[in-house]
């Protein structure tokens, strides 16, 4: 009786345990592959959604254009700002903004800095001689200075005069001695402006240049049109106008990179 119930106690066990290997070869494929098609459904979902997230914070975050920034750089106050580019907004609104302020600091406005003609030091000395002592060894002069808002253009001077300086040289050597009266000639600017920092002449004979924008524009667009064909190897430099290798490998002895399919080439003897 007692080896009776446990044969079928057996072959209960035996018969659940197939049962449920069975269940598993059929079911975990299933779930795998549905885990796999929601899983590059999400992907899909995420990447149109990070797509689309990027389009927008370009459209919101687009850059200033160069006129615009030339305009803006002649404002020297607040309400003239908002006059000339924001003539519908209430400046009695405006005022009554106010910002946080630490009780300990006092909040200033601060002035403009302008491109204008300022103050600076400049050296009066032409020689590097440590046994050299120029009297005076710097004076100021007016110089441009200030900021222009974009980092294409920078201020510069649009009038010059050539200011002469006299100094005096003495020469060390145990003591000092007299050596010499110079006449030093230096730059003072007269008149500032902001301009293209990179100029017409700074372009190559492959580029023209936009005085609108400071840049100096690629004119050979069928080579960038070719580049383009192939951008599983090659990109498309801006700067040099040229179709360049997307990444330069490090090639083995006995052979060498290829610039014109980006590969390494065994070395011809």
């Amino acid at each position: 009786m007692c080896s009776t119930l446990i044969f079928y106690w057996l072959l209960l066990v035996t018969t659940i345990a197939a049962m449920f290997n069975r269940n598993n070869e059929l079911n975990i494929p299933a779930v795998e592959n549905f885990h796999h098609i929601k899983t590059q459904e999400l992907k899909r979902s995420c990447c149109e959604r990070d797509i689309k997230s990027k389009v927008r914070q370009i459209e919101n975050n687009r850059e200033i254009p160069l006129d615009i920034i030339m305009k803006l750089n002649q404002v020297t106050s607040v309400p003239e700002l908002f006059l000339k580019f924001m003539p519908h907004v209430n400046m009695s609104e405006v005022l009554k903004y106010e910002i946080a302020n630490n009780e300990q600091n006092e909040i200033l406005v601060p002035k403009p800095a302008s491109c204008t003609t300022e103050n600076q030091t400049i050296s009066l000395r032409d020689d590097d001689n440590p046994n050299l002592y120029y009297s005076p060894p710097c004076t100021r002069v007016r110089r441009c200075g200030g900021c222009c808002g974009n980092n294409l253009v920078s201020c510069q001077p649009t009038e010059i005069e050539i200011l002469n300086f006299e100094v005096t040289i003495l020469q060390y050597n145990e003591t000092l001695t007299f050596k010499e009266k110079k006449i030093i000639s230096v730059e003072q600017h007269v008149k500032c402006k902001c301009n293209c920092i990179v100029k017409e002449k700074d372009c190559k004979d492959t580029q023209v240049y936009d005085a609108r924008e400071c840049r100096c524009l690629c004119n050979n667009l069928e080579d960038q049109n070719k580049c383009d064909e192939e951008s599983d190897t090659k990109m498309w430099n801006s700067e040099i106008c040229s179709c360049q290798c997307i990444e330069e490998k490090e090639c083995t002895t006995g052979s060498k990179f290829n610039y014109s399919t980006c590969q390494c080439d065994s070395i011809v003897e």
